[in-house]
């Protein structure tokens, strides 16, 4: 049995391997047209693109693996239907859960690899790749080495603090605005990005005026600025979620909690990523109750159809989720868990059906 074991769970990550192979390589390709707008600004060249999309392969492979894993397990078991191979592994008395235990020592080997990568090498990779080609765009801005940059726009004088390795715990984005030669306003905040309608989005942003001898002091959770900055420049000062490792993460989570800021949406990247580890294991079992289903007799295209479906409904569903919790304020755990959640009902479903 061990022999037998050994070998579905190496036709199962032999048909993950391919399609995570397919889908990087389509993924990148799609990355990588999408820099040519960038290619020759600055010392943004054609070599420099390809490395950016290089260093995001793992987040890429993060992306795409618990859909992967559906897919090429639908693949490989797939093609042992067809051959006839787990119809005889059945009749020489390998039993359902036998088999269950096979296809779920190749999901535990998958899971390992999604926390290898979300860990550590694809939220680091991810923001060497984006700094190394901010730093090329902008060949007029010096930020290597540096742990903060100073930039002028107009009366205005901005300071971007730099993530390097560890999460800064000061404020991320420093901003001094002048009126005549004198200081009018300092602001600062932990973050800053670029919203949908060409606004600066600063998070966690205070503001102190200075008008004759009075001084105001305003404070808002995410306020939102008309400023004409590149996006590229100040997404250094942005900590974002998906560029954070899994400890450094904790970490600015607890920050965000002991000085009552909100962390809702590091709360909802957190539990999601834990949740997209648990579904790698979730999306390689449920393939097993429909090779012996529907998809028994089924072609290539068959099962590749249904695997899409599949996982192309669990990410719309993870997507659409995760939006709505920052937006109707819901619960992160509900939010990251609903969709593999549900997806444990239906793989449970179907194992107590399969015969």
């Amino acid at each position: 049995m061990r022999l037998l074991a050994r070998y579905i769970a190496t036709e199962t990550l032999r048909g993950v391997a391919m399609t995570v192979l397919v889908l990087v390589a389509v993924a990148s390709f799609v990355d990588l047209v999408g820099q040519f707008d960038d290619v020759g600004t600055g010392d943004y060249g054609f070599v420099e693109a390809l490395s950016y999309v290089a260093l995001r392969l793992p987040r890429m492979v993060f992306e795409v693996l618990p859909a992967a894993a559906l897919i090429g397990t639908l693949l490989g078991l797939g093609n042992l239907a067809v051959h006839r191979e787990l119809v005889v592994m059945r009749a020489s008395g390998v039993s359902n859960i036998q088999l269950l235990s096979a296809v779920g020592a190749a999901g535990l080997v998958l899971v390992l690899v999604m926390v290898m990568l979300g860990e550590s090498l694809a939220p680091s990779l991810g923001a060497y790749a984006r700094e190394m080609r901010t730093q090329a765009l902008h060949e007029d801005v010096e930020v290597e080495g540096a742990q903060s940059t100073w930039l002028k726009d107009g009366d205005r004088i901005w300071n971007l603090r730099r993530q390097q390795g560890e999460v800064e715990f000061e404020s991320g984005v420093l901003l001094f605005e002048l009126e005549d030669g004198r200081l009018r306003q300092v602001a600062r905040a932990d973050s800053a990005s670029f919203g949908s309608s060409e606004e600066w989005l600063l998070a966690n942003y205070a503001e102190t005026r200075f008008t004759g001898d009075v001084i105001e002091v305003e404070q808002e959770r995410l306020a939102r600025r008309p400023y004409r900055l590149s996006p590229d420049l100040l997404e250094l000062s942005e900590i974002r979620q998906d560029l954070l490792d899994t400890p450094a993460l904790r970490r600015y989570i607890r920050y965000l909690h002991e000085n009552e800021l909100d962390a809702r949406r590091y709360e909802i990247a957190y539990w999601s990523r834990v949740a997209s580890m648990v579904s790698v294991l979730l999306m390689t079992v449920l393939a097993l109750p429909f090779v012996f289903g529907g998809l028994r007799s089924a072609g290539t295209g068959g099962r590749l159809l249904a695997g899409l479906v599949i996982g192309l409904s669990y990410y719309v569903a993870t997507q659409m989720l995760v939006s709505s919790g920052e937006v109707f304020d819901l619960d992160p755990r509900v939010v990251a868990w609903a969709p593999s959640g549900v997806l444990l009902l239906v793989t449970a479903i179907a194992f107590t059906r399969l015969r």
